[in-house]
């Protein structure tokens, strides 16, 4: 494999035109024989802020994988499908040819006032924190490829593939590159680094399986709760939680929480496992 290109590096446009960026994806960053989900969401949010220069924060980001994102050159179009008053929603394609490979609706919305406040409560801290625990290790052909520029700790479940039935896992994690910084990426930098961290983790489902077996996210929807941070090489962690599997499909939410322990997104997930 060749050298390791860097989160910030990947989401870099190698061209540009007015409807569309081009990018270069490193092997690097594969997870089987696509792209990995959280760096193709990073990629759409790229291309919607640069292509239609929308500036609220990111509120809520639906997502549909439909086919393998192969590594090498991918082309990313954005539209606008309509701006309200507060609210912007933006069309993001991964593209090959004529053959859109996944869509993204994101949905911008600057604040407003509000009588209605309620916060998620923070909750109980893991009994295992990140100190002592072992990184989960990489392994070439058996460990995505993408795992490498993460350091994922578990605080409860089983690590992939260990026979650890149980529809719980809470992992601690944290990107071993650079986050993308606001010289560059502008005043949202931090929710690139946020939306590919959530993506990172396994379903609690591998967790059940004694042997290597392919699952992917079928669909996706994750909603910022609180402005994204960069919080440096800080622990965040992701608390999951399977609701229903049968099928072969599995039905799994997750929250995110940063390494204060505040949560500052929810994520939803129809994710498909062949074991």
């Amino acid at each position: 494999m060749s050298a390791l290109k860097s989160f910030t590096e990947l989401l870099t446009p190698t061209a540009a035109t007015a409807q569309s960026l081009s990018f270069e994806i490193s092997e690097d960053w594969l997870q089987g024989r696509s792209a990995f989900g959280g760096l193709q969401a990073a990629l759409a949010l790229v291309a919607m802020r640069r292509l239609t220069g929308v500036s609220s924060p990111l509120r809520v980001l639906q997502t549909t994988f439909i086919a393998p994102v192969p590594g090498g050159a991918v082309t990313v179009s954005a539209r606008v499908l309509r701006a309200g008053k507060s609210v912007t929603h933006v069309e993001a394609r991964i593209e090959s040819g004529a053959e859109t490979l996944a869509l993204f609706v994101g949905v911008f919305g600057s604040g407003r006032s509000s009588s209605v406040v309620v916060d998620m409560p923070m909750p109980a801290l893991p009994e295992k924190g990140p100190e002592g625990l072992r990184d989960l290790p990489w392994f070439a052909g058996i460990a995505p490829n993408f795992i490498q520029h993460y350091a994922m700790r578990w605080a409860q479940g089983g690590w992939p593939f260990s026979n650890t039935p149980g529809p719980i896992t809470r992992i601690w994690l944290r990107g071993r590159d650079a986050a993308p910084g606001t010289a560059e990426f502008g005043e949202h930098a931090a929710e690139l680094a946020l939306v590919a961290l959530t993506d990172a983790i396994p379903s609690p489902a591998i967790s059940w399986l004694k042997t290597p077996a392919p699952a992917s996210s079928l669909t996706w929807t994750l909603e910022l709760i609180a402005p994204a941070t960069d919080a440096g090489d800080a622990f965040w962690r992701i608390d999951s939680e399977i609701h229903a599997a049968k099928d072969g499909y599995i039905a799994q939410t997750a929250i995110v929480h940063d390494p204060e322990n505040r949560p500052v997104a929810l994520s939803r997930q129809a994710v498909v496992i062949f074991a």
